[in-house]
């Protein structure tokens, strides 16, 4: 007996370590994507890029609870998320950074880089079964759009658990149990329609969690001037509650702490997808170690001890 559960032990050390340098594996190639993206466009061969280097292990800890029939509306820098879920390749994401209309799977070279979509039908024209596939709404570049689509999302699977019959008519969702995962920069909490869209979401309780990434800046205006509090969940405190039923579930979170994070996000899906209480999930400490887009350069408004810190992590 005690040999088997020694076995059992030694098995699920060796799953975890492989998972765990998967996921250093994961964030390390894209890492790598970003910084050679950059040179892509800074030496011609593309015309503009806006990358996702420094929120590698953060979009790895959502990856990991993201289940079929759950849905994406995010924004432009969620590349490592989609490379964690095997939804893009490194291939597909230089093809759109290059506008390649032939390989670019996601636009056909018609969208900025990192815009993702998955198909909704099939060559024929049928539905495709959405409750068995890691969906994702096409995104757009307007700053918070994403946040009306995902609200949408979140109500029609709120709908599907209302009302049961429904999931007999197709293969659209599994009686409302999926989540919508919306991503956002902490500037573009400033947009009116993110306010618009969490007041409605705590008032309808749909299931929906919004991941803010907090680099402490909007491209070149530190976050002292545009939000709050300097916070963007204190900023929501109203908003907060622990209880069942009425207002968003609020967390915070370093972005550089990978043991937090995979606990957290575990923790808030469990608690989405049992409730339908919708949920903010603050990460705080997020770096942008190239800047803003490849159209500018941070070191204009960066201290020094800033640029060193984002260096580091």
């Amino acid at each position: 007996m005690e040999e088997l559960v020694q076995e059992e032990r030694t098995q699920r050390a060796s799953s975890f370590e492989e998972e765990v340098l998967r996921d250093y594996w994961i964030a390390l190639v894209s890492r790598e994507a970003s910084l050679l993206a950059r040179k892509e466009v800074l030496t011609g061969k593309a015309k503009f890029g806006i990358v996702g280097d420094g929120k590698e292990v953060p979009q790895i800890a959502l990856a990991k609870f993201f289940r079929p029939g759950d849905w994406r509306s995010g924004y432009y820098r969620d590349q490592t998320l989609m490379f964690a879920l095997d939804l893009s390749t490194i291939e597909a994401y230089f093809a759109q950074l290059y506008a390649d209309p032939d390989n670019d799977p996601f636009s056909g070279g018609r969208q900025m880089n990192s815009h993702y979509a998955t198909p909704l039908i099939d060559r024929e024209g049928n539905w495709l079964p959405h409750q068995d596939m890691r969906n994702v709404s096409a995104d757009i570049s307007s700053t918070a759009g994403q946040m009306a689509r995902a609200l949408g999302l979140a109500l029609a699977s709120k709908k599907y658990r209302e009302h049961p019959e429904l999931s007999a008519t197709g293969s659209f969702s599994d009686n409302g149990n999926e989540i919508v995962f919306c991503t956002i920069g902490d500037a573009s909490t400033s947009e009116g329609v993110f306010w618009e869209t969490m007041n409605a979401a705590a008032v309808q309780q749909v299931p929906m969690i919004v991941s803010v990434w907090d680099d402490g800046y909007g491209i070149s205006v530190p976050i002292d001037y545009q939000t709050t509090k300097k916070s963007i969940s204190k900023a929501l405190s109203g908003f907060h509650s622990d209880i069942i039923g009425e207002g968003i579930y609020m967390v915070t979170v370093k972005a550089w702490d990978y043991p937090t994070l995979c606990k957290v996000y575990q923790e808030v899906t469990d608690h989405v997808r049992t409730t339908h209480q919708p949920a903010l999930i603050h990460v705080k400490e997020v770096t942008q170690p190239q800047g803003h887009s490849t159209s500018g350069s941070h070191e204009r408004y960066k201290s020094k001890e800033r640029l060193a810190w984002g260096g580091r992590i």
